[in-house]
């Protein structure tokens, strides 16, 4: 897969190549952890078919979502084909209300691991 996951020593980054990065319109995304409010793993519901998004989904049909889109009144970067194993970051202060990733590994750990570095940071 052309995306990568890394846990910097502030932020969380996405890195996207090939082909990966015009489906979702970057090459990279940040996410401060700072700016994260809370990590969670699973969505319960996706944006529908017809949720205005600038990215691709393979609608009607399944639930893979990558990009952006507006759902539910908010800006949110989704990246998965099983929202079931997602790794979803609610974010203050960001241009994104919420980030969700499928990671190649045990969406739990990479969950815990954000949430040790976030809370690293908070009184």
């Amino acid at each position: 897969m052309a995306r990568t996951i890394e846990l910097e020593p502030d932020e969380v980054v996405l890195g996207y190549s090939g082909v990966s990065a015009p489906a979702r319109l970057t090459r990279e995304l940040r996410v401060p952890y700072e700016a994260i409010s809370s990590v969670s793993v699973g969505l319960e519901e996706v944006p529908s078919a017809l949720a205005f998004r600038v990215g691709v989904s393979t609608a009607p049909f399944g639930s893979t979502r990558k990009g952006q889109f507006w759902w539910a009144g908010k800006r949110v970067f989704l990246d998965f084909e099983d929202p079931t194993r997602t790794v979803v970051l609610d974010l203050k202060g960001n241009r994104f209300a919420r980030v969700a990733v499928q990671p190649d590994t045990n969406p739990d750990e990479l969950a815990q691991a954000i949430r040790d570095r976030v809370n690293e940071r908070r009184p």
